[in-house]
Formats: C-alpha cells, sequence, structure tokens
C-alpha cells in the first residue's frame, strides 16, 4: 500500500512500515491483505470444487481478523445448470426436404433471364409487364402535380408506380393515342405524401414496349456462368439447387433435432446466461447492420425500434440456444464425445485458405489462437452428427 501514499521528508512509495503504521495505522494493510487472500481463496475453492460459475459472487461475507489466525468468508455463486437428459437417441422429427423438379429448374434459369431481359417495341395495344414511353401531365386534389408531369416517361406496367388504378387505364392504349382519366391513389402508396388522394391524368402514349427474354444458348450460359454450353449451364444450375436443398434440409434436421431435444430434457437456465445470449445476439446483429452501411442507432430509427424492444424480441430465441448449447455439451459428455487433434486440423484444412494448406501452417496456427473455442464448435456439430445417425426423420 505505500506505492500510493506520501510523507514529507520521504520520497513517494519509499517509506518503511513502521512509518506507515505509525501515520495511518494497519487497517488498510489490514483490509488489502484481506481482500488479496480471499480472491485467491476463492479462485483456488472454484477449481478445486470443479464449479462452473457463471457471475460474479454475491452475498460475500468476511468473518473477523485476528493475527496470525485463519479468516474465513463465504459466498454465493451461480453455476451453469445440470441438463437432466431424458431420452436422447431415437428422437422422432418430420422434416420436408424441397424437391428439385424440371419447374424448379426453369424458375431459377428464367429468374436469370429476366435479369438479362431487353425490351422490344411492339405494334399492339399494351398489355401487363409491358413498358410504355409517355407523355404525362398530372393533377393532384386538383391541383397541377410537376413531380409527375413530363414528357418521354418510362413506366413498367403492372407494378403500380402511380397505382393500380393508373396501370388498368394505361393498359390497351396504343402508340400515339391519348386519355385523359382519374384515380384514386391506394392509402399504403409508396410516395406517403399522395397516398389516398384524388389524381388526374392525361397520357399520351409514345411507344409500346414488349419484354423479350434471351434465349437458353452457348452464348448465354457463357455471358451469365462460368460454363460454355448451355446444356452445362442447365447440368450445373440443377447440381446447385440440390446442393441449396440438401444443405436447407440438413439444417432444418438439426433446428428439429434441438427443438425435440430440449423438450426431452429437464432445464432451468438462469437469467444471467439468457441476458448474455441476449447481448451476443445484438451484438451478431449490429455486425450485420453495419455491413450494409448503417450503425444499429440508425437503423433501430428507421424501423422505430429500440435496444430495449430489441432485446426483448431476442429472448425467446437466446434462451433456446442457451438451453441447446448446455444440453448438446451434457450430451457429448454422456456418450463421451470429444474434438481430436485430427478433428481439429481437418476443420482448419477444410476452409481451404490458401496460408492454411500444409502441416507445418496448421500447427502454427493451431499455436496462435484459443484452441477451445475451436474444440467447442467442432465437438458441437460432432454431437449433433450422433443424433441425426440415431435419429427417426421421416420426409
Amino acid at each position: 500500500v505505500v506505492k500510493d501514499v506520501r510523507i514529507p521528508g520521504f520520497r513517494k512509495g519509499k517509506i518503511t512500515r513502521s512509518m506507515y503504521e505509525k501515520y495511518f495505522g494497519t487497517d488498510s494493510i489490514v483490509r488489502e491483505g484481506i481482500i488479496d487472500a480471499v480472491n485467491a481463496a476463492y479462485a483456488e475453492a472454484v477449481q478445486l470444487l470443479d464449479l462452473r460459475v457463471i457471475d460474479f459472487p454475491r452475498n460475500i461475507k468476511i468473518g473477523d481478523y485476528k493475527e496470525n489466525e485463519a479468516v474465513q468468508f463465504s459466498c454465493e455463486v451461480d453455476i451453469l445448470p445440470e441438463a437432466k437428459l431424458g431420452s436422447y437417441k431415437g428422437l422422432e422429427i418430420t422434416v420436408t426436404k424441397d424437391a428439385v423438379t424440371d419447374d424448379t429448374v426453369n424458375e431459377q434459369v428464367n429468374r436469370l433471364r429476366d435479369s438479362y431481359a431487353t425490351y422490344e417495341p411492339v405494334d399492339r395495344p399494351a398489355q401487363a409487364n409491358d413498358v410504355v414511353t409517355a407523355n404525362i401531365s398530372a393533377t393532384l386534389d386538383g391541383e397541377p402535380y410537376g413531380n409527375w408531369t413530363r414528357d418521354g416517361a418510362g413506366i413498367r406496367l403492372g407494378i403500380g408506380s402511380f397505382g393500380p388504378e393508373f396501370d388498368e387505364q394505361v393498359i390497351g392504349m396504343s402508340k400515339t393515342e391519348s386519355k385523359t382519366f382519374s384515380t384514386v391513389l391506394p392509402d399504403d402508396f409508396s410516395n406517403k405524401e399522395t397516398a389516398g388522394k384524388p389524381a388526374e391524368f392525361n397520357v399520351t402514349i409514345d411507344e409500346v414496349r414488349e419484354k423479350r427474354l434471351p434465349e437458353i444458348t452457348d452464348e448465354f450460359a457463357a455471358k451469365v456462368s462460368e460454363h460454355s454450353t448451355a446444356d452445362e449451364f442447365l447440368t450445373q444450375t440443377r447440381v446447385k439447387l440440390e446442393t441449396q436443398s440438401t444443405e436447407k434440409y440438413d439444417g432444418e434436421v438439426r433446428n428439429a433435432l434441438i427443438t425435440a431435444l430440449i423438450n426431452a430434457t429437464e432445464i432451468e437456465v438462469q437469467p444471467v446466461l439468457v441476458q448474455r445470449e441476449v447481448t451476443q445476439l445484438i451484438t451478431e446483429f449490429e455486425s450485420n447492420v453495419k455491413r450494409i452501411g448503417y450503425t444499429l442507432e440508425q437503423y433501430l430509427k428507421t424501423i422505430d425500434g429500440s435496444i430495449e424492444k430489441l432485446r426483448e424480441n431476442y429472448l425467446e430465441t437466446a434462451e433456446k440456444r442457451v438451453k441447446a448449447d448446455l444440453i448438446l455439451a451434457a450430451t457429448a459428455d454422456q456418450e463421451k464425445i470429444e474434438a481430436s487433434e485430427d478433428d481439429l486440423r481437418n476443420e482448419i484444412m477444410g476452409w481451404n485458405e490458401p496460408e492454411l494448406s500444409t502441416d507445418s501452417q496448421v500447427t502454427s496456427y493451431l499455436r496462435s489462437i484459443d484452441q477451445e473455442r475451436l474444440k467447442y464448435s467442432i465437438r458441437r456439430e460432432k454431437t449433433l452428427d450422433f443424433l441425426v445417425a440415431h435419429a427417426v426423420i421421416k420426409n
């Protein structure tokens, strides 16, 4: 304690114990000593009792100090709850796998064709999904509305740029045809200033253009993919969709098993664990928001939300995640599932990172990281694999 004490005639931190006690007594020395001793004894007790403590100790009581006698202290701690496992082998779940059919492949290909579509002039009346070029003058509430009055406006019919009633009036019009008509803009119109108001339009059509999708040719395949022929492109589109369907199915199987496992297990989790998980979920959410150029506060303003409401919304998800982690860990303990050295190496090599492609690079990387986090993740996945292998899955 002398390091922070200054006494006239002595340099700071250089006084003797006897001099310190003469000026300040022994209480502060005893107080510091007891704190150090209790902290050390607490850490030792937690280790000896193999307690998985989840929060700071509370209700700390320290007995009286007498020189050369032991000091007793007590405290209460929250520890990870015990999961009383039920029957976790043979869990029954029902999961639907999306079938990849010719129609599925065609829908995917047509979406891609749509993004490369062109609009060609046609000599016929306008139809839904056509693009018309038109001269427009508009009034809103009986007053000229300059925002919508312009020549050469390009309008895609069927998407309600000026409301569905506008599109209905223009569909059927031909090149050079003019029409004046009244509409009432929908209450949920994108422009809130004009939503629900009566409007009058005068429209003259300059041109009608029809949407044309590109043919599925070798040239198109080379343009939109890494494949040089249309057949390769279509085959790999199906393979990609089947892979996505399988990955989605596997994820839903795991989620369904976790839910079934929680329902088959007795466990009560403390609020402090749930709140910690809520904080983690918000941190993950904030990272995603930053990727689209917002701060969390800015994003919450756009949805008229608050951090308190966000925390409340995450409570159920957080509780499920906490229970799942604890129950899966208990299942792994029961089945003696561990993450081996080979598991760690295979996991890292599976990342396909150029700088982690040799044994020596992987060894160096393993020495530089907290292996426990990686072991935890691998052990969790191996436990889920075990549950899947022993589950009754109905499709």
